[in-house]
């Protein structure tokens, strides 16, 4: 596996150590009750109708002012040479999602990295502790997505505006093949660990772990390699406590089961990944740990096709889940790479792609997770 032997080595072996410690997310002290005992639910629209023909792969992130900050990519089709990615914002005093804002297209790209670029692609955003949010997205010069490389711009003023894109050497054979799409972990030496996966050749999850520099630079940044995991992609990380870390892992095999693999020492070695008790019809998920301790997955409950979108709730750290409610079902249409967000009131936020055409986003407390939670168990039995 000459792609993983290879990965980029841009830290020093003196540095290039496991991390002491990974913030976790703090469970809620007795009486904690920011997103109230009331069921709540909403939907609203990201995007408006007929933005752009295709929508598809979005990702949410709080803001320092309160505010949340969607990315995601548009255009007439997947992969076509029109597809931009867009960003829009819900200000933390409005129920409204503000108009989209192209913030990169191809043109821009192939400026600002001073290369040929024939399509770009998945885009994550995420804040570093200094206050600069960073963009990590997906660039393809030749070929489909095997022929992936992974680019970072950076922000100062949340997202308004965006700093030039800079290309990681991942692999210094042609760098190919890594893509992204799931939030980082971060360790508590301010290094952050981004999930990444390859797709040349072999597919496996990886680990790109980044050290920022001053004012959303790159200081330094290495790839950690699963190499025994072939068919396994798009890991979702889920900081748990004494040093553990769960992945998660979509499953590109004819054995279509989310498989869970388990790091004890904060995200550096994993234990072997090992199949569920959940079916994955070859598609994206994502994990979060709720402030009470439980973690929330959102998957598509099928073993093929992407017709509906669940939730489902693990009080033991993914050992087993807890059937939630059905977000979305609707026979011949798709419903699919979801991302979760828990804010500072407590309240979970969901934004999907929709029928391939728009993103939706959803709104829930625990109240209401954990109403439905007991529904869908009774109607199992």
């Amino acid at each position: 596996m000459l792609t993983a032997f290879f990965a980029a080595r841009h830290a020093s072996d003196e540095e290039f150590v496991a991390p002491a410690g990974i913030a976790t997310t703090r469970r809620s002290p007795i009486g904690f009750n920011p997103g109230d005992t009331v069921p709540f639910f909403s939907h609203s629209w990201i995007t408006p109708r007929g933005h752009t023909p295709v929508a598809h792969c979005s990702v949410i992130s709080a803001l320092p002012s309160g505010d949340l900050l969607a990315v995601w990519y548009g255009g007439s089709r997947e992969g076509a040479a029109d597809v931009a990615l867009f960003t829009a914002r819900l200000p933390s005093a409005s129920n409204s999602w503000t108009r989209p804002v192209k913030a990169l297209d191809r043109a821009a790209a192939q400026d600002e990295l001073d290369r040929r670029i024939k399509k770009i692609g998945n885009a994550v955003i995420f804040p570093d502790r200094t206050g600069s949010l960073w963009m990590v997205y997906v660039s393809v010069t030749v070929g489909g997505w095997s022929g992936a490389a992974l680019n970072i711009k950076t922000s100062q003023d949340e997202g308004r505006t965006w700093s030039h894109s800079r290309r990681l050497t991942l692999n210094p054979f042609l760098n190919f093949g890594s893509l992204v799409r799931n939030r980082p972990i971060y360790a508590n030496d301010g290094r952050i660990g981004l999930p990444v996966y390859h797709e040349t050749a072999l597919k496996f999850p990886q680990v790109l772990w980044l050290t920022p520099g001053p004012t959303g630079s790159v200081r330094e940044y290495r790839m950690r390699s699963l190499p025994a995991e072939t068919g396994l992609i798009q890991p979702a990380l889920v900081p748990l406590d004494h040093d553990r870390v769960l992945m998660m892992l979509r499953d590109r095999s004819d054995g279509r089961r989310l498989h869970t693999a388990y790091s004890n020492d904060n995200g550096w070695t994993w234990s072997e990944a090992a199949p569920s008790g959940l079916p994955n019809s070859d598609s994206a998920i994502d994990a979060l740990r709720l402030r009470d301790g439980r973690i929330l997955l959102v998957y598509n409950d099928a073993a093929s096709g992407r017709e509906n979108l669940r939730l489902a709730v693990s009080d033991n750290n993914g050992r087993s889940w807890q059937p939630g409610a059905i977000i979305e079902a609707e026979v011949h249409e798709e419903f699919s790479y979801p991302y979760l967000l828990e804010d500072s009131r407590g309240r979970i936020h969901l934004t999907y792609t929709w029928h391939r055409q728009r993103i939706k986003h959803v709104e829930f407390n625990l109240a209401w997770l954990d109403r439905r939670a007991v529904a869908e168990t009774a109607s199992l039995r």
